[in-house]
């Protein structure tokens, strides 16, 4: 691969959505909508769903697997061995079928599941139904009333759609939330809207639908029983500190929001429905270094030798989060922190091989591509 023209850094494990040249009836072609397929629920115990994320988990692309993908050198090649022989030629047609079959996973594990835990699978999953809306608010806001096919959305499994958003036609304000089935992401979406009308900032859509996404994982999370929430907790909890952290740093250096806005923005802590203390503190500083300063001491120290650049500060927070969920894998096997370890180590793969596919498409030089790539870390 060589060095070419400069790309801006994609955000680590953030799925990707761009709009590509197919029709909708092209994409119906290429198999990438799957999504009218009905998928029904099967009874079984948590053991035997160990026992099958078990035996899939040696299928990841992680270690030598990921390294045995470095080798190819066209988008046709790789994905012929990512997509089982189906081999595609443009990279945002194979990044959008990684994330469909991403979305695939999080559907099966839900399918094994019975109430409450299948409602964490749910949640999951419905992280990629929020990046759609994120899309879909945006054109709302500019006026843009094409149907939904025109858009750069992900095309998902049951049961992550919501179907009366893809009604075909222009939506009122109304009729697009109430096409929103989450009632917390329908009162953040509302939210979003509003303050994107008020001033168009990216991060104000964005981090409205944020918060509430993680408000909806929180709440599925509280309904657990009590072994659940023990060994999910710690992934919960790193994830929404990482979270927090980034969007103080985004928002307050990057976009230079007052302090009350990202702290009204940013998302719940585990223990009250407002954000952690050192969240509203660090939302008083105006520096990455001080806002560091101000994360749970874990963090801090994690960052102590990164350098205050908001690319290198999430690639290293997430390498953190891999590790933590390597962990928690191979140390638990008798409650749902099995299967929710494994979705959290699908999603670094998914990362990942966005990764591989970009390189490819930017023309990056082998030692930029390592660079980029996440590797669990502690």
């Amino acid at each position: 691969m060589r060095s070419a023209r400069a790309k801006p850094r994609r955000r680590p494990c953030e799925p990707f959505l761009e709009p590509t040249e197919q029709s909708a009836s092209s994409r119906e072609r290429d198999g990438v909508r799957r999504k009218d397929r009905v998928v029904s629920k099967i009874e079984t115990s948590l053991d035997f769903l160990n026992a099958k994320v078990r035996a899939i988990h040696s299928r990841l692309y992680e270690g030598d697997r990921l390294n045995e993908l470095l080798r190819y050198r066209s988008v046709s090649e790789l994905s012929g061995v990512l997509l089982d022989g189906a081999a595609v030629a443009s990279p945002a047609t194979l990044e959008r079928r990684l994330v469909e079959r991403y979305a695939e996973n999080l559907s099966l594990l839900w399918r094994y599941l019975p109430a409450p835990r299948d409602r964490v699978f749910i949640a999951l999953g419905l992280r990629l139904q929020i990046e759609n809306l994120k899309v879909i608010l945006r054109a709302h806001a500019a006026g843009e009333s094409g149907p939904l096919e025109s858009l750069p959305v992900i095309p998902l499994p049951e049961p992550y759609r919501w179907p009366q958003l893809e009604r075909r036609g222009p939506l009122t304000r109304e009729q697009l939330l109430l096409a929103i089935p989450e009632p917390l992401v329908r009162m953040s979406a509302a939210e979003a809207l509003v303050l994107y009308g008020e001033k168009p900032i990216p991060i104000y859509l964005e981090a409205s639908l944020d918060r509430g996404y993680y408000s909806m994982l929180l709440q599925v999370y509280e309904a657990l029983p009590a072994g659940d929430r023990e060994d999910i907790g710690p992934l919960v909890a790193l994830e929404l500190d990482l979270q927090n952290l980034v969007f103080v740093l985004r928002s307050r250096v990057n976009y230079r929001l007052e302090a009350e806005m990202v702290t009204m923005l940013a998302a719940r802590s585990m223990e009250s429905r407002r954000p952690a203390a050192w969240v509203r503190t660090a939302a008083q500083k105006e520096s990455a270094r001080d806002i560091i300063a101000e994360a749970p001491v874990a963090l801090r120290r994690l960052l102590a030798e990164v350098p205050a650049q908001l690319p290198e500060i999430e690639r290293r927070l997430w390498q953190h989060y891999y590790g933590l969920a390597k962990t928690a894998y191979q140390q638990t096997f008798f409650t749902l922190g099995c299967p929710y370890a494994f979705a959290a180590l699908k999603r670094m793969e998914l990362a990942n091989l966005i990764t591989v596919v970009e390189a490819m498409r930017y023309e990056l030089s082998f030692e930029e591509l390592l660079s980029r790539l996440l590797r669990p870390m502690r």
